[in-house]
């Protein structure tokens, strides 16, 4: 967008010392610029790659995701603390109990007991705007996707980057077998495997998803020499690797 200091060059020489004129072009410029910019900055405010919060939750609305999952994840994945059963806790065998002195003028002391406070407890904690923001992509994925392979590894590249690859092996029977080369965090691997990344046709079936992790390696594969695919100094993957 242009700014002020080119809208003053425009000035004809003989009113550019003009202290009354001048101010007045400014004057009126600001105005107009101001209004520019707060409409572009709205503009840019809704782009998925620069919304937040509030203004990332209408775009997911837009799209039809929310930060709201239909399953419960893992502890892996949300990074919980797995506390021992309590029959675990009072036997003393495994945890010892210490009993802690009585903490002095206790009444005089405020504290909370029982779980934490509402926003402290929020399940939804873990879907931060980062990963709500892959969570728009790949709906926008599966809604514009017209259902090539070719087309599908371009936009996966797009939404994912580089380092995650997807490979599919079409059956021709209505189903295929994907394998995911790269480092996919635990709750990205849940995601994928509830079908909220990886758009597929309707009526089209996975057989078998499988995670690789190459360490930067392509997949050993024969009669291939390609990124993804290669000869026997690639990595080679283990049956049943998930």
């Amino acid at each position: 967008m242009l700014d002020l200091t080119y809208y003053k060059r425009l000035i004809t020489s003989e009113y550019r010392r003009s202290t009354n004129f001048t101010a007045m072009v400014e004057r009126l410029l600001s105005y107009g610029l101001d209004l520019d910019s707060s409409a572009t900055d709205l503009i840019t405010a809704f782009e998925v790659d620069y919304a937040t919060t509030a203004q990332l939750d209408i775009l997911g609305a837009i799209v039809g995701v929310s930060r709201q999952l239909s399953f419960e994840p893992s502890a892996a994945a949300t990074g919980d603390i797995v506390c021992p059963a309590p029959t675990e806790i009072a036997s003393g065998t495994e945890y010892p109990i210490i009993n802690t002195p009585e903490p002095q003028n206790m009444a005089s002391v405020s504290f909370i007991s029982g779980f934490p406070p509402g926003e402290m407890n929020d399940s939804n904690s873990m879907m931060d705007d980062d990963l709500f923001r892959l969570l728009i992509k790949a709906r926008i994925i599966q809604n514009a996707w017209k259902g090539t392979i070719t087309e599908l590894y371009e936009l996966w590249e797009s939404v994912m980057g580089k380092d995650k690859h997807l490979s599919i092996e079409d059956l021709q029977d209505m189903s295929f077998n994907i394998v995911l080369q790269g480092d996919y965090t635990a709750l990205e691997r849940e995601l994928i495997i509830h079908a909220y990344i990886i758009p597929k046709p309707e009526g089209v079936r996975i057989n078998v998803l499988t995670f690789v992790s190459t360490d930067g390696l392509p997949l050993f594969s024969y009669d291939y020499n390609t990124m993804r695919y290669s000869g026997y100094n690639s990595h080679w993957a283990v049956e049943g690797s998930e």
